[in-house]
């Protein structure tokens, strides 16, 4: 009678035990991130900024964020878990094609209530999918806003969850829950302006893919391709081989070929081609489809730099490094000036944003250390700056300023 009257009392509270919340769990994974950058590259913007993150490695202390949020390497970053102070962390990792950044707090920074997201990193269709965007939209912290999956689409270069559960200011880094399961299935990122219901985010697959090299000590970087190319969004295909990015192609390539396969696996996507070549170097296989027939061609590739190794020159307010744009970079080799501060000496002696330097003292420097060498001193520099022209009929213009330094210091990101 007793072990009756037992299965029955369990039996009732299996029955009225309220299942699991995602959104509720999301609290104790879940953080704020506020970034401070003073001095920026090229691809973000000096100010303070505020979104989201969310741990996935407790023991790592890992947490995803966007690499918009956490910055490119010069700034300070720190976080908080709901009820708990904000703590300063380090950048780990910032993906140069997606946008999605890892930073590392201390161990003993993490609350013990805290938990681990996991992340979906599956191959399924996500059409479809209820989900929820959670984040700490325009300071409304902790909250988050439901909808569904539209699909992984290719835009504006790489591949994007879309979606039309909000994504506004301060939900950006923060995890798009699945309902069903309680999986993180991306990283919100933005929502396009003057819309409603376009947002997108980050996917998790790449992710889970860069995660899995980090801890195995290798390089996740995406791979640096010696092709470009085109797009015909009517036919929906995005991997039409269009040139070289240094020169000519590669040998086996025909301008106007298809993608197929790579290393033995349909691609769609750039982002599919290089989350496969991830971790990879040497010789890959790429199946070229050209009118009906199927080429075979074997293509070296090698990892894109580090974000965090990258190094540059600070010279009173100017941030000065490698050319932003890669393809001009290849082919030219001038430093680029990344940024300049608001307000700085360099801007008030004739730095200006994104020039590059043809001389310094008339000598056309080839490494940041001799960017460095040539503008330390007490001396005044005479300087070269290349722009995009403002006159018709002409690609750039060239202006010269005199320049007294005050402070000049050679830096790595991430430090």
């Amino acid at each position: 009678m007793k072990m009756l009257l037992s299965a029955f009392i369990l039996s009732i509270t299996l029955c009225t035990a309220a299942p699991a919340d995602p959104i509720e769990d999301a609290n104790s994974y879940a953080v704020r991130i506020k970034s401070t950058v003073r001095y920026a590259f090229a691809e973000e913007e000096a100010g303070t900024s505020n979104g989201a993150g969310f741990l996935v490695d407790r023991a790592k202390g890992w947490i995803l964020t966007n690499a918009h949020v956490a910055g490119y390497g010069t700034g300070d970053v720190q976080v908080s878990f709901k009820g708990h102070d904000y703590v300063t962390v380090q950048p780990t990792y910032v993906d140069p094609e997606l946008d999605f950044a890892i930073v590392q707090i201390a161990n003993e920074d993490i609350p013990p209530e805290a938990t681990e997201a996991k992340l979906d990193c599956g191959g399924r269709s996500l059409n479809g999918l209820a989900v929820a965007a959670f984040g700490h939209p325009h300071g409304l912290t902790y909250s988050a806003s439901r909808g569904i999956v539209s699909q992984v689409r290719y835009y504006n270069g790489v591949d994007w969850v879309q979606t039309d559960a909000a994504v506004n200011p301060g939900n950006s880094g923060g995890p798009l829950i699945e309902l069903d399961t309680g999986d993180v299935v991306g990283i919100n990122a933005m929502g396009l302006k003057d819309t409603e219901g376009l947002n997108f985010a980050v996917p998790s697959k790449p992710v889970c893919k860069i995660l899995s090299l980090l801890k195995d000590g290798k390089d996740p970087s995406p791979p640096k391709l010696p092709i470009s190319f085109a797009v015909n969004e009517a036919a929906e295909e995005y991997l039409i081989v269009a040139g070289s990015n240094s020169g000519d192609l590669p040998a086996g390539f025909i301008l106007g070929d298809r993608v197929l396969k790579v290393g033995g696996f349909a691609v769609k996507t750039p982002t599919e081609l290089k989350t496969l070549l991830r971790g990879k170097t040497g010789e890959a296989l790429f199946v070229l489809k050209r009118g009906e027939k199927e080429i075979v061609v074997a293509v070296k590739t090698k990892p894109e730099k580090n974000l965090l190794d990258r190094q540059y020159v600070l010279a009173d307010g100017a941030l000065i490094a490698e050319d932003a744009y890669p393809e001009r970079w290849d082919t030219e080799r001038y430093y680029h000036v990344q940024s300049v501060r608001s307000g700085s000496y360099a801007e008030r002696s004739g730095w200006q944003n994104y020039h590059l330097i043809m001389s310094i003292d008339g000598v056309r420097p080839t490494s940041l250390e001799q960017v460095n060498e040539l503008l330390e001193g007490e001396d005044e520099k005479v300087i070269i700056l290349r722009g995009w022209s403002s006159q018709d009929g002409k690609l750039y213009d060239y202006q010269e300023i005199e320049y007294w330094p005050y402070k000049v210091e050679l830096k790595k990101a991430g430090e």
